[in-house]
């Protein structure tokens, strides 16, 4: 007897009722050589969670846990090759649709799910103009950090200060009957895991406000995102969400971690401020800079190695936020910043207390073996930079296995420990003993 019996017996609803119980047995006995035989789509599509390693090892199973409780209360047939369905869960609505080729063996080409709602939901990429909307979202929607700890990002009147340095990213801006409700960033950029590059989303700020959540404006604001990144533009997807952050966590249910976290390391500006040291860097030392800074960090999963053309693209992309004279070296270490104070504010709440930050993060850095004091000096030099523009803290990214990690964890205040989730980017064995990069331009 047919799980489904509602879906018609043509060459659509037998694919259809294939998927569905797929769904409803959490993927139980599918197989990598089942997936072809019944998909001619990207596994972006296939499953819905992306990515062939997701699906096989735990993707349907979310997205079993995603679609619930279902029926199907009702089938509108266009074709023997094409189908919606209705599906309800609760007092949820969903539109199922499925298309199929024309000839054996029938193999799906379209596959998509969305939300029925009571209510206009739209989504557009945003523009400059939309600033002070994006950043007023940002602002009413602080991150909760647990025991009664949140924190707000402030981004004034510069709301696209972050973007300016990312070599190709898009912010979506999402509408619920007409009024701003949310807003998504996802930038486009290669890392290299277990020797292999991958182009990959960095997925960062999404921000729905309370009011507007649960109202499907999630995904309507990802729409944006597959237009502008279709079907096979990336190989994956990243996602930092703090160890805190309990919402996101939860969000994250199930998806797929690292067995290792990235460490963003606070350095209290004031009391590590130092004399200048080293000296500013210039296009003439691009080739040594590259060569300081992949010694460092050649190791690291995410990294990929700079070239000097790819290193010199990165240094002059945005002078006004970074640029050679903000890269300060030695013959054997180099620490660039970006003083990303200047444009945005952290507000931490705690128990009645509020706490101002503005921060500067260190973007580019590393040294010879050997030269780790000659790092520590151009760490303090920096921070005596950034304390005499009011900033008050350096943020370094880097884990427990990098280099440098214990120079940097003794001159930190504080520790922020974030979970790495990774779609498509499966952890390669020994990855915790070698190091985890981030790139903070894509945090």
């Amino acid at each position: 007897m047919k799980t489904f019996p509602e879906i018609p017996d043509n060459p659509a609803g037998r694919q259809l009722g294939w998927y569905l119980e797929r769904i409803v047995s959490a993927g139980e006995g599918a197989s990598e050589a089942e997936l072809d035989a019944r998909c001619a789509l990207n596994m972006s599509v296939r499953a819905p969670f992306p990515y062939r390693h997701e699906v096989l090892t735990g993707g349907w199973k979310r997205c079993s846990n995603s679609y619930g409780d279902f029926r199907v209360a009702s089938v509108e047939q266009v074709s023997d090759y094409q189908l919606t369905v209705i599906q309800t869960s609760g007092d949820k609505k969903w539109r199922l649709s499925i298309a199929v080729e024309d000839r054996e063996p029938h193999r799906i080409t379209v596959l998509a799910r969305e939300r029925i709602l009571e209510f206009e939901v739209v989504s557009r990429e945003a523009t400059p103009a939309d600033a002070a909307v994006l950043a007023d979202i940002e602002r009413r929607c602080p991150i909760v950090l647990g025991d009664g700890v949140t924190m707000t990002i402030e981004r004034g009147d510069d709301y696209f200060a972050f973007t300016r340095l990312m070599d190709d990213f898009l912010v979506a801006l999402g509408f619920v009957d007409g009024k701003p409700a949310g807003v998504n960033v996802a930038a486009v950029h290669t890392v290299r895991v277990g020797g292999r590059d991958y182009r990959i989303h960095a997925f960062a700020h999404l921000r729905i406000l309370p009011e507007h959540q649960k109202k499907g404006l999630w995904g309507a604001i990802n729409r944006v995102f597959d237009e502008k990144y279709p079907e096979g533009s990336s190989d994956g997807s990243t996602a930092y969400p703090s160890v805190n952050n309990a919402a996101m966590l939860r969000g994250f249910a199930g998806a797929p971690r690292w067995s290792t976290h990235q460490i963003r390391a606070q350095l209290p500006c004031a009391s590590l401020a130092g004399a200048k040291a080293g000296r500013p860097a210039t296009p003439r030392d691009a080739s040594r800079i590259v060569e300081i800074l992949n010694a460092t960090h050649q190791s690291d999963e995410m990294y990929v190695p700079y070239t000097v053309e790819s290193f010199r693209a990165r240094v002059e992309r945005s002078p006004r936020d970074y640029c050679w004279e903000r890269v300060r070296m030695t013959d054997r270490a180099v620490v660039g910043v970006w003083p990303a104070g200047d444009t945005v504010r952290f507000i931490i709440e705690s128990k009645g207390e509020r706490i101002e930050s503005r921060r500067g993060i260190a973007l580019d850095w590393g040294f010879i073996p050997g030269a780790e004091d000659e790092f520590e000096a151009l760490l303090r030099a920096q921070c005596g930079w950034l304390s005499d523009r009011g900033l008050d803290r350096l943020s370094a990214f880097t884990s427990e296995a990098s280099a440098g990690y214990e120079r940097v964890r003794a001159l930190a205040s504080e520790l922020e420990r974030f979970v790495v989730i990774s779609f498509g980017i499966p952890e390669p064995a020994g990855a915790a003993a070698r190091g985890l990069y981030v790139d903070p331009i894509y945090f």
